[in-house]
């Protein structure tokens, strides 16, 4: 009876660790990149900038004010992305070491080869989702845009 709770708590942390790397990539990719990236895949912080120009009828001295603005504050956000996936990681790592502490040294080797199998899916499954580099859409018409 004993092993029987055993595995259950041992499977609930492998499904939180799963969940936390998927939480971060979903984050990660959907929210915060997606947001703050433009057709092609660059940071653009632009699109706001033409949003806010054309509904407050701004200047053009006004726009290159807040275009600066925008510059000065890319690196900031950057940071702060980075702190968060250094933190994210640090929590896996902890994680992962919590509960490699109560396996068997077989367990253990088990639980590795699960989370590189994870890992190895995971990473195949954002190359798919990502288009190559160098790669233009076209339009209708086969031009590059």
């Amino acid at each position: 009876m004993k092993n029987h709770y055993k595995f259950w708590i041992i499977l609930s942390l492998i499904l939180v660790f799963a969940a936390g790397i998927t939480g971060g990539i979903f984050i990660d990719k959907l929210i915060i990149q997606k947001g703050m990236r433009g057709e092609r895949g660059r940071p653009s912080p632009h699109r706001s900038m033409e949003m806010m120009a054309k509904e407050l009828n701004l200047s053009s001295e006004q726009q290159e004010k807040i275009r600066e603005i925008f510059k000065n504050n890319e690196e900031r956000l950057k940071s702060l992305r980075k702190d968060f996936f250094d933190h994210l990681s640090e929590i896996r790592t902890q994680l992962k070491n919590e509960i490699k502490n109560i396996l068997s040294e077989e367990q253990g080797k088990k639980f590795e080869a699960m989370i590189e199998r994870e890992e190895s899916r995971m990473k195949k499954e954002q190359e798919r989702r990502r288009p190559p580099q160098g790669h233009e859409k076209k339009n209708n018409k086969g031009e590059k845009r």
